[in-house]
Formats: structure tokens, C-alpha cells, sequence
């Protein structure tokens, strides 16, 4: 029994700390990106002229326009069903409140981007660590269930989440982030590899204590 609660411990602990590092890794990695996208990281005032002015003009075109229509709204109140109606405008500067509202958007759907995929992997650690550290299967069993099983398992479940629909065979697969296939196959080998090693040195102690035990 308190080999069971141990490993359902050391599984608990395994998810949390294996989904933390998977989101961080994705969110910040993506979070650069996006700034690096915006041209924020600027580190002086001489690089000012190397800003893509595309980019600006897209960016003034969606704060601007939204800011406008803000604007515009300001004294366009009514009652409806017996209340006062206000814009947005009318409690907020328009041009402000359009920066923000982007900002706003940007960073809430990086940060919510990777939550489910990270889930999900540590999800697939966590039954890759449990089967391949069972001594009651064989390793061809061990390859199928651990590695197969979950490559085939965990993409309908995350695009089924997402979309709320199942897509197809094919369609889903190739629509799953690539770097979870690529990172999963890396993950179970190496766990696979680092299993084998503890497996055979622990045969070893045991046969020479054997032998030991034996010579006495």
C-alpha cells in the first residue's frame, strides 16, 4: 500500500512540475516572440530608425480606428429596457482605452495559448513514467501502450477540446503541434534509456549480493 501512495505521489509531483516547465518554456518563448513581432525590445534611441514602419502604421491603424469609433460613441447613450446606457467612450479616454484593449487581447491569448497542450503533456509524462516503470510489462508492451498509445490518444483529446468536434483521422494529427510530437518522442526515450540503465544495475547488485550470499 505505501508503495502505491509513493507512486502516486512521485506521479502527482512529476505532472505539476513537467506541466509548469512545458508552459513556461511555451509562454515566454512566445511572449518574445510577440515582442520581438512588436518591436519593443529597443535598447537605445539610435535603433529607433530600424523600426519596420509597416508594423507601426498596422498597429496605429487598429488603435486608431478603434479610438475613433470610441470617439464617436461618446454621446450615443439611450435607455434600454428601462436603463441608462453609456459608451465606453464616455468613462475611459478613447485613445487609452484602445491601447489597452490591444494589449489587453495580446498577452490574455499567450498566456492562455499553451495551458491545454501543457496539460496535456504532462498528462502523457506522467502515463509514459507510470508504464515504463512497471515491472509487470514486457518492453515491446511498454513501447505500444507508453509511446504509440499516447501518440495516438492525446491529439484527439487536445483537438477535441479545442474545437469541440472531432475533425477526422488525418486532419487531426496534422493539425497537432509538431513540437509535441517531437518533444514526446525525446521525453520517452530518454526515460526509456534512463529506465533500462536502473533496470540493469539494479539486476547487477542484486546477482552480485546473490553470489555473495551464496560464497557464504
Amino acid at each position: 500500500m505505501k508503495i502505491i501512495i509513493k507512486k502516486v505521489l512521485k506521479s502527482i509531483l512529476i505532472f505539476i512540475i513537467s506541466t509548469i516547465i512545458i508552459y513556461l518554456i511555451f509562454t515566454i518563448s512566445a511572449f518574445y516572440n510577440w515582442s520581438v513581432e512588436n518591436q519593443i525590445f529597443i535598447k537605445s534611441d539610435t535603433l529607433l530608425l530600424e523600426l519596420k514602419s509597416e508594423k507601426i502604421q498596422k498597429l496605429g491603424d487598429y488603435v486608431g480606428n478603434y479610438a475613433k469609433l470610441l470617439e464617436e460613441s461618446k454621446n450615443k447613450t439611450y435607455d434600454e429596457e428601462s436603463s441608462n446606457y453609456h459608451s465606453l467612450g464616455e468613462y475611459y479616454n478613447p485613445l487609452g482605452f484602445a491601447v489597452w484593449q490591444y494589449f489587453s487581447i495580446e498577452i490574455r491569448e499567450i498566456w492562455n495559448k499553451y495551458i491545454t497542450i501543457s496539460i496535456l503533456s504532462g498528462i502523457s509524462i506522467v502515463i509514459a513514467y507510470i508504464i515504463i516503470s512497471s515491472k509487470k510489462m514486457n518492453n515491446i508492451l511498454k513501447f505500444v501502450l507508453g509511446y504509440f498509445g499516447v501518440m495516438l490518444i492525446i491529439p484527439l483529446i487536445y483537438m477535441y477540446i479545442l474545437t469541440n468536434n472531432f475533425w477526422g483521422i488525418l486532419p487531426t494529427y496534422q493539425s497537432m503541434p509538431k513540437y509535441f510530437y517531437i518533444g514526446y518522442t525525446t521525453l520517452f526515450i530518454l526515460m526509456y534509456f534512463i529506465n533500462y540503465k536502473i533496470g540493469v544495475k539494479m539486476t547487477k547488485e542484486l546477482n552480485k549480493n546473490i553470489k555473495s550470499l551464496e560464497s557464504k
